[in-house]
């Protein structure tokens, strides 16, 4: 094994310090609370400029407004209590070692009346005794968001400035797009919500400092000739002189705090502190803290600017690597102190949640901000990039055992050693439930096949779920269109028609169509439905990108990315050094199982059920022939997905590739290409929900399956389930994908983790169609009669870790829905590879 892949034995010793340990019981013990510091003043800064009647807003407007949000926002270095369940109110001793905070609060909710806060408004005075996920807002707050904020925003969202310009441009394509989103059956289109799934660029504030960049922007504003240019770097600027201007607050308020202590190492620590603030993240990091400080405090800024979903830190350990080296072997610092301010940094990722409507929690709630880590893997010149500070960073997730971060863990098969994969294992099954794995050799030809260089792609990182992108020069929006494809086998079948909307002759959604009357007929009926559906998407997510253009800049993000200070273009413009779109598939396996009844049982030569019969029988949920859904949904009868079967994996192959297809041809508004996704967060609950029975033998209301996962409960065997995944061509898989599995807890832990390791191992390595190997594995290790049990006595495990599709969650948090989905995934024992019944 390389010498840099040998981590200290030390480092596996290492136990929870009081300090983490006494933090992470109040983070558990805190209640959200909805902080409405950054909606106050954006809204008094755009009513005394004017933003609210400008008809475009400039970079340099909304850098002087960022600028005025950091001055202005409330310094907080520790929280003397916060919230807990029942809304009392509880104090605690926060020794954090990271000043500064996302929001105001200890565990906050920040809010962007730019986008979809404006949701809660019909709960403001309900949120706090909600049933699901309450999130504490004040009496007095309540009034001000009311009364003084979310009314100046009523036409200034990125949803109604796109209804305005599509009604004075007459474009009625887009105004029914708008209202196909919102009856939420066929896709979401999430830049009404954000665009943030993206991954900045931290080497230049660690290696340099802001006040260097803040010089080197000056420079460059000097040379360039053209106005637009030189207000891009101006914006820079200003937004870089707010993030000083806070992190000087945050010593002043360190030091004020010191100077207040009668404790002297709690004196010593916040004068370490105000220290540190004094120097960065103005100057180049020198040590393993300030490294981290750094960027710890342009991630809250970032924040401002950007919500809180699926923005991604990237690949920490090799960013901080050295720093870290040094510490160590200066003895500057111990493994234990570098552990401890690992587990710190944890949960200053988590101090905040997503604002989230009650009608969201119903469908799709329990989701954090799903801020992704990724570790380990190969650098960009192909060697192994497992170093001790990996090590370090896996032991205080095993220790820590939280949602977010959502950590990756990147293995390239030959490269990185099986201890790695081992340890990789063992944290899976210490947490239950993270991190996620990903094979560097299938993401790296994914990420080469839409044009990243051999480079490029190496230094991927993993946005939000599982989504691989160019480590911060890649802006790629990987959540832009999630796409319903179950709503497109239902155009196919009802003619254009879906039966959420109505199947009468007026309810036509797409166009008119004829009954096939082969297969081929109806894979070409389904293609044509599927290109009616992505080119609505493209379109209409290339409308909300020109909204943004126009009324969003992003002058934060962009000072913190490889491309835009080289170009002087903003991020929103195209100035990234990759720019992409991405649109992940929901309903994948239901899909490809559904195609194969009809296929089978409609289209063959041994034809059990005519077409219209069986759309007779879709249409009644089957309950006028059950004895056809169970011959549709038994595997012995129908083929599934996931069995190793050539016939119906290649089903599912040709979906992908019709969807690559499809995807690849399309330009965004930013001159670059769509990537396609297989995963779900919690979509497949929630689309589930809405949808009827389907050819697989699907019941109406049934959750759909997640990811790229084969249905549960028909693939008895492991290593058949695994093939057929691995079979996927990874080219088509761009946008990442999500293979969920539940194995069993076993005895026997030495020989469960051989076992472990041995089948990630075998699905990496590749098949005849796809060399390269499965893409992505992640896991519940848990036992279904717990899970049950959960459900039952929520309060006794507050602390539950589940994998959902993409991310992890807390159990008791998701909907009943998503709960049910998790218990009944198809569960294995590692000792024989075999299905639980």
């Amino acid at each position: 094994m390389p010498e840099k892949t040998r981590p200290d034995p030390n480092i596996r010793k290492c136990r929870l310090s009081p300090r983490a340990s006494q933090l992470r019981d109040a983070y558990f013990k805190a209640l959200p609370e909805i902080c409405i510091e950054r909606p106050h003043l954006i809204t008094g800064y755009s009513l005394k400029h004017g933003l609210f009647e400008k008809e475009r807003i400039s970079i340099l407007d909304k850098a002087k407004m960022y600028r005025h949000v950091l001055e202005k926002r409330t310094a907080v270095v520790r929280h003397t209590g916060s919230r807990m369940k029942g809304m009392k109110p509880f104090s605690f001793k926060d020794r954090q070692l990271f000043p500064g905070s996302t929001t105001s609060k200890f565990k906050g909710v920040p809010l962007y009346p730019e986008f979809l806060a404006l949701t809660l408004w019909p709960e403001l005075w309900s949120i706090s005794d909600r049933e699901s996920n309450p999130l504490f807002l004040s009496e007095h707050d309540a009034k001000e968001l009311n009364a003084n904020i979310f009314p100046h925003w009523m036409e200034a969202t990125i949803l109604e400035l796109a209804r305005k310009r599509a009604k004075e441009e007459d474009r009625r394509d887009i105004l029914h797009q708008i209202r196909m989103l919102q009856k939420l059956v066929f896709f979401m289109a999430s830049k009404a919500q954000c665009i943030s799934h993206t991954i900045p660029d931290f080497r230049r504030p660690v290696r340099d400092g802001l006040r260097a960049m803040i010089h080197d922007a000056g420079k460059r504003c000097s040379r360039a000739p053209e106005k637009e240019k030189r207000e891009f770097y101006e914006a820079v600027g200003e937004v870089l002189e707010g993030i000083l201007a806070y992190a000087a607050r945050l010593s002043e308020a360190a030091q004020n705090l010191a100077d207040q202590s009668n404790d002297p190492d709690e004196k010593e620590e916040l004068r370490t502190m105000a220290d540190i603030c004094k120097k960065v993240p103005a100057a180049r990091a020198e040590s393993f803290r300030e490294g981290l400080t750094t960027v710890w405090i342009c991630w809250t800024a970032i924040h401002l600017e950007n919500p809180n979903i699926g923005l991604s830190l990237g690949r920490l350990d090799q960013l901080l690597h050295d720093l870290y080296r040094r510490d160590i072997d200066s003895g500057a610092m111990s493994i234990e102190e570098a552990v401890e301010l690992v587990c710190c940094f944890w949960l200053k990722i988590g101090d905040h949640v997503p604002a989230i409507p009650v009608a969201g929690e119903k469908l799709f709630g329990g989701s954090g901000s799903n801020q992704a880590i990724t570790l380990g893997g190969v650098d960009e010149d192909g060697n192994d990039a497992v170093n001790e500070l990996t090590y370090v960073m896996l032991r205080a997730t095993e220790l820590m055992k939280l949602r977010d971060p959502n950590l990756n863990a990147r293995y390239h098969p030959g490269v990185n050693s099986d201890d790695y994969l081992k340890r990789l294992c063992q944290v899976n099954i210490e947490t239950a439930a993270t991190p996620a794995i990903h094979n560097d050799r299938a993401v790296v030809a994914a990420l080469q096949d839409k044009g990243d260089s051999l480079s490029q792609a190496r230094d991927y990182g993993i946005v939000g779920c599982v989504e691989p992108c160019s480590n911060g020069r890649c802006y790629g929006h990987s959540a832009a269109i999630l796409l319903n494809l179950t709503s497109v086998l239902e155009l196919t079948l009802f003619n254009g028609r879906h039966r959420h909307t109505g199947t009468d002759p007026e309810d036509l959604i797409s166009f008119e169509s004829s009954p096939p009357r082969t297969y081929r007929d109806f894979q070409a009926l389904f293609t044509k439905q599927l290109k009616w559906m992505v080119d609505r998407t493209v379109a209409l997510n290339n409308f909300f990108g020109k909204i943004h253009q126009d009324f969003y800049p992003t002058p934060i993000l962009s000072s913190f990315f490889e491309g835009p200070v080289e170009t002087g273009t903003d991020l929103i413009q195209g100035g990234a050094t990759i720019n992409a779109s991405g649109a992940t598939i929901i309903g994948l396996a239901d899909v490809a199982d559904s195609i194969s009844a009809l296929k089978k049982h409609v289209f063959s030569s041994i034809r059990t059920v005519s077409y219209e019969d069986l759309l007779q029988s879709l249409q009644t949920d089957f309950e006028d022939n059950l004895a056809l859904q169970t011959r549709l949904s038994n595997p012995g009868r129908t083929p599934k997905y996931g069995n190793d079967d050539d016939e119906v994996d290649e089903i599912v192959t040709w979906i992908v590739k019709t969807l690559d297809s499809q995807f690849r041809a399309k330009e965004n508004y930013r001159g670059g290409r769509y990537r396609v996704g297989y995963w779900t967060m919690t979509k497949h609950a929630g689309f589930g929900r809405l949808m009827g029975a389907m050819p697989s033998g699907r019941r109406a209301g049934a959750n759909f399956t997640s990811g790229i996962t084969p249905v549960s409960g028909v693939t008895p065997d492991l290593c058949s389930a695994l093939r057929s995944v691995a079979k996927q061509p990874v080219g088509c898989l761009s946008g990442g994908v999500a293979l969920n599995l539940k194995y069993m807890p076993e005895p026997n832990q030495k020989q469960m983790l051989e076992n472990f390791a041995a089948s990630v191992k075998a699905y990496f390595e590749g098949t005849g169609t796809n060399p390269e190997g499965g893409m992505e594995i992640q896991f519940n290790i848990m036992d279904r009669e717990m899970l049950k049990d959960a459900v039952a006595h929520p309060d006794q495990y507050d602390e539950l870790l589940v994998r959902v599709s993409g991310y992890t969650a807390y159990f008791k948090d998701l909907n009943p829905q998503m709960q049910q989905e998790i218990i009944e995934r198809t569960q294995y024992r590692l000792s024989n590879g075999q299905m639980v019944p």
